[in-house]
């Protein structure tokens, strides 16, 4: 029992890293944004086909409501990749890490749940937070523009989020990822072959792609939903808010980004109310549950 808690365990942490990671890796990786969405999805989709039960897939009862969930994935990715082009890693990072108070403010409006007055105060503080890790940022530098794509990337997974909450009740979490992959391919297929750059990527550019759709997506995304058939669901949403924090470190080490010290006091303020938001939100639900 101990050894399956400990792999548990160490499957959410090494997710959550990878999680970080996959900012700092595709920064690294020499493509235009559109191929670099097209290659995570299309071998994130790829290496998901082996942990397939095909037995069990079921065809889609709602068709728009899947081609909505691939559009939500690849625009998230889409406005993730292009906040961290714009300035530093750390800033693309904590305009996404909005994502939790997104979920705490339309939940309960998608879902007519209870409304509480607790999640108002934490969407204030932090725009606070926001606004205190652009006090030193200029127009010019990006970082504006940088933690705008970022909170359209927080936003548009937030809605991608609680569009397929249902769909986890009746789908394995691989055949979820599985789909949405494939039909964000799909639907970016037809912008890449006419920006025609797809015709000139080399082999070294489609290994990189390779690894971030293989490692960094459908790896991550397997190590957590592994770690959720042992670990409570608040631990590892908890675990998962360390994500911007892994990927400024790893900004740093890699790519060599200092972040100023007004930008981390206001992380420090962005990450804090999102960390109690999540386990504000997690053990709501879980009383909704019982």
């Amino acid at each position: 029992m101990q050894t399956s808690l400990l792999r548990s365990f160490l499957a959410l942490h090494l997710a959550v890293l990878l999680f970080g990671a996959a900012g700092v890796f595709g920064k690294y990786v020499s493509a235009g944004l559109l191929i670099l969405v097209f290659g995570r999805t299309l071998f994130a989709a790829i290496s998901l086909v082996p942990f397939i039960k095909w037995h069990d897939l079921q065809a889609s009862k709602n068709l728009a409501r899947t081609i909505g969930n691939g559009t939500l994935l690849a625009g998230h990715w889409l406005s993730f990749f292009a906040s961290l082009q714009y300035a530093a890693v750390a800033f693309g990072l904590m305009g996404f890490a909005t994502y939790p108070i997104f979920v705490a403010l339309l939940e309960p409006w998608i879902f007519r749940l209870p409304r509480h007055r607790r999640d108002a105060w934490m969407a204030v503080m932090v725009v606070v937070g926001l606004l205190v890790m652009l006090s030193d940022a200029h127009w010019q530098d990006g970082s504006v523009k940088a933690v705008g794509m970022g909170i359209i990337s927080g936003l548009s997974f937030a809605l991608l989020t609680l569009n397929t909450r249902d769909q986890g009740k009746s789908r394995a979490a691989t055949q979820v990822a599985l789909i949405q992959n494939s039909v964000a391919c799909l639907l970016l297929l037809p912008l890449v072959l006419y920006q025609g750059e797809l015709y000139s990527i080399n082999i070294k550019t489609w290994f990189l792609l390779a690894l971030l759709g293989s490692v960094f997506t459908a790896l991550s995304h397997s190590l957590f939903a592994y770690s959720l058939q042992r670990l409570p669901a608040t631990l590892a949403s908890l675990t998962a808010s360390l994500e911007p924090v892994n990927g400024m470190g790893l900004a740093y080490i890699f790519l060599d980004e200092v972040v100023p010290f007004r930008a981390i006091c206001g992380a420090a303020i962005v990450l804090s109310t999102t960390s109690i938001a999540t386990y504000l939100h997690a053990t709501h639900t879980k009383e909704l549950s019982l």
